[in-house]
């Protein structure tokens, strides 16, 4: 397992061309994450996977917001 996790994968490499983009992912999976281990009772993971998910939606956010001015 930690073998497979030192390679990086090529289609979401291809699929990330920005910032912006990774942080979209990034708060797409977490989401998904976090529902997984609220399901299985991961309080730590839960937390930590919300955290990230908040970090990667504030970035879209104030991204967002610099945009409009």
């Amino acid at each position: 397992m930690a073998k497979a996790a030192d390679k990086s994968d090529p289609d979401v490499e291809a699929m990330v061309e920005d910032p912006d983009a990774a942080a979209a992912l990034i708060a797409e999976v977490t989401a998904s994450l976090s529902h997984l281990a609220q399901r299985h009772h991961l309080d730590m993971l839960d937390y930590l996977l919300r955290m990230a998910n908040l970090e990667a939606e504030e970035h879209l956010r104030l991204r967002s917001r610099r945009r409009l001015c």
